[in-house]
């Protein structure tokens, strides 16, 4: 009877055993389940998860490391010279040749020379297209020369001193930049006309400012949908899609924004990855670093 007894207790103590063993268990493979399920990332929050990448991908793209990436990618890309960061940081010369209120007029044959642009009008036959028939007749043209050392970023507003004109031939050309030597033909009217000029703005830039410039759509920096259609930013050059174009003009013609400060900030910065903010202006003390952020 004692045996029994003594097997009866043994027995409970094992079942005892078990019990506190499986409770004990249970505990712990949900406690490794936890860790497990954390370590895997099914307990954050999706989109704090996306907020904390974005933020991670926005902290590096503002960063020294990915600026440099930027200058490696377009030196190998399209050969263009790397000036160097201590030259990317320095002022660009600037020139506000011709404004509005007071316009400057060149006749056929001959020229206007400033700050290494070179501008001379001539007339030549051109065939033209006009409600799908071809014809050839006068046409006055304009001949655009960067006759200077250094790549120029430029706006140049010009038209006929008659005034506006109903017959033009676009032709392709870099309406935002010309490197030294190249030369851009402008369409000004058909028939001959003295050219006027009604504004001239010149920034000189690196050989990769150049190519970053070019990449700009002309109407951002408020030129009009004829001059957009005529630009060609260079050989396996695409423009940017993503630079609010519209805006830029608006706020252009608004007064609230200059053609200088989108043009001096782009000198420096790839549209493709970085957007200029309201508050840089072209800068006339050299920048601190790149990329030129917004104050926080």
């Amino acid at each position: 009877m004692e045996a029994i007894h003594t097997r009866a207790i043994a027995g409970a103590g094992l079942a005892l055993s078990l019990i506190v063993g499986s409770v004990v268990a249970s505990r712990l493979t949900l406690a490794t389940a936890d860790a497990v399920e954390l370590a895997l990332g099914r307990q954050i929050d999706p989109e704090a998860a996306e907020r904390e990448h974005l933020s991670n991908e926005a902290s590096y793209k503002d960063s020294a490391e990915f600026y440099a990436t930027r200058i490696a990618e377009a030196v190998e890309t399209h050969g263009v010279a790397d000036p160097g960061l201590d030259r990317l940081r320095q002022p660009n010369t600037f020139y506000d040749l011709v404004s509005p209120s007071a316009p400057r007029t060149i006749k056929p044959g001959a020229s206007f020379e400033e700050a290494g642009l070179q501008i001379r009008v001539k007339v030549e036959q051109v065939e033209v297209q006009r409600r799908g028939l071809r014809s050839k007749q006068a046409h006055t043209l304009a001949d655009i020369t960067n006759v200077g050392e250094n790549p120029i970023a430029y706006f140049l507003d010009m038209r006929a001193d008659t005034g506006d004109c109903q017959v033009t031939a676009t032709g392709p050309y870099n309406t935002m930049v010309l490197s030294p030597g190249q030369i851009g033909e402008v369409s000004i009217c058909a028939g001959t006309h003295a050219v006027e000029i009604t504004e001239l703005k010149i920034i000189e830039v690196t050989e990769l400012g150049a190519l970053w410039v070019s990449k700009i759509p002309p109407l951002a920096v408020g030129h009009d949908e004829y001059v957009a259609r005529a630009h060609d930013p260079g050989p396996e050059v695409q423009m940017c899609a993503e630079i609010p174009a519209v805006d830029f003009n608006r706020r252009i013609a608004a007064g609230e924004m200059q053609w200088e400060d989108l043009v001096d900030f782009y000198s420096r910065h790839d549209c493709e990855h970085f957007r200029w903010y309201a508050g840089y202006t072209r800068i006339i003390e050299p920048l601190d670093s790149l990329p030129a952020l917004p104050e926080p």
